[in-house]
């Protein structure tokens, strides 16, 4: 049998689910902000759509990323050697560049490596996490450790945004939890499969937990994991505690309800599962856009991103198939591909630049049915489209182009 055919798409799927959700996650707080701002008392609306996609999302995606990661990262030695060029480089790439496109969209930017830009955390926490593990895995107390440093994680003022060590030691738990799971135990949690009515009633309670959060007083930032207690003046430390303990069991929860529910055949979500880097990094400058210029801007750039997917798929389709003999058929094609690009690029300039859009800055629809429908379509048509040729190229081009063939790749791989 061949290794294609041996491949369990459950993985790539479930990568597919957890990378589209993450957009959806921004789009849903930038947008919660502003109809909070405009319409209501200043805040995020909790108890809403928006409140319940958000905890959702948030008290499960990021751990099973992790969890997921912990689980092939079994070979440890090929773990460390791959660390630094599947995350440190590409993380080192992105931030200078969002270094510029928060400057573009700021008046100000600090370049601080050391404290990773939003989302650009988790590459940052991987290549740490990937390149000690053959070192911390000699520990026979490092998992119920982690756990420890998970929960003091929100009691110091320490660990916050600098080198993410709030992040990294939340999450830390559900890595090593997937570096332990083996593939018989996984099996084991993929029984419910054949318990229906448990299953159902798994899913039932999680999803019922998350109307109970949403109507708690917590803050949807604290979510993140991302800051101690002392950052939310009306959470006692106690309460943090329980909520983390909480939270362990309610992301485990929902990691087992997935890997039962998902099914192994191949399909589109599992190939969004096999490209997420492109999603995970571009999408960040479209969050950007839908905090400063507003819903309606946001899902035109969305627009924006999906007409250059829909190029290079056109492109793609017209030269599979093609011969040998028809190179030159295929510069010609290529050709086009290129020009249009460029067109596409000074159009699109244009119409930003001419001021056509200015009356659409900050504007947010009253009707919150129809906010839902651009947050989650945008969102959504964000995800599907950089998973296309375009950007999957673009990515490979920014991380692996300036060292690709030289030397110096030689000397990072080492």
């Amino acid at each position: 049998m061949s290794e294609l055919k041996q491949r369990d798409y459950m993985f790539d799927t479930f990568r597919g689910l957890l990378i589209l959700s993450i957009p959806m996650s921004h789009f849903t707080k930038m947008a919660g902000n502003q109809y909070g701002a405009m319409y209501l008392t200043g805040g995020f609306p909790e108890e809403s759509l928006f409140g319940f996609m958000y905890i959702t999302i948030n008290v499960f995606v990021m751990q099973a990323f992790m969890f997921l990661s912990g689980y092939f990262s079994k070979k440890v030695d090929r773990a460390q050697e791959t660390a630094f060029s599947t995350f440190m480089w590409p993380y080192l790439v992105f931030t200078i560049i969002y270094y510029f496109v928060r400057m573009f969209f700021m008046d100000g930017a600090n370049l601080k490596l050391l404290t990773p830009p939003f989302a650009l955390w988790f590459l940052f926490v991987l290549f740490f996490y990937r390149f000690f593990l053959k070192y911390m895995v000699k520990s026979n107390w490092l998992l119920p450790i982690s756990i420890m440093l998970y929960l003091l994680a929100g009691q110091a003022e320490v660990f916050g945004n600098f080198m993410s060590l709030g992040r990294a030691l939340s999450y830390f738990p559900f890595f090593l939890l997937g570096y332990y799971c083996s593939k018989e135990r996984l099996a084991w949690l993929q029984g419910l499969r054949k318990r229906p009515v448990f299953l159902i009633l798994l899913g039932v309670v999680l999803v019922g937990i998350t109307f109970l959060l949403m109507r708690s007083d917590i803050k949807v930032g604290w979510y993140l994991l991302k800051q101690s207690v002392d950052s939310f003046p009306q959470m006692l430390w106690w309460e943090d505690t329980v909520m983390r303990i909480l939270l362990f069991f309610i992301a485990s929860g929902w990691i087992i309800f997935m890997v039962n529910i998902i099914p192994s055949k191949k399909s589109f979500l599992s190939f969004v599962g096999m490209n997420t880097m492109p999603i995970y990094v571009f999408h960040l400058t479209l969050r950007y856009v839908v905090e400063f210029y507003g819903i309606y801007v946001g899902v035109i750039s969305c627009g924006v991103v999906a007409w250059f997917a829909v190029i290079s798929l056109v492109h793609k389709k017209a030269c599979s198939g093609l011969a040998e003999a028809a190179a030159g058929k295929k510069r010609t094609y290529d050709a086009i591909y290129g020009v249009v690009i460029i067109l596409s690029i000074a159009g699109f300039y244009l119409m930003y630049s001419s001021g056509c859009l200015v009356p659409l800055y900050g504007l947010v629809p009253e009707n919150i049915y129809f906010l839902y429908v651009l947050v989650y379509g945008g969102a959504l048509l964000c995800g599907v489209s950089f998973v296309a040729p375009f950007w999957v190229k673009l990515y490979d081009l920014l991380v692996t182009g300036p060292v690709k063939g030289s030397k110096l790749a030689t000397w990072l791989q080492k």
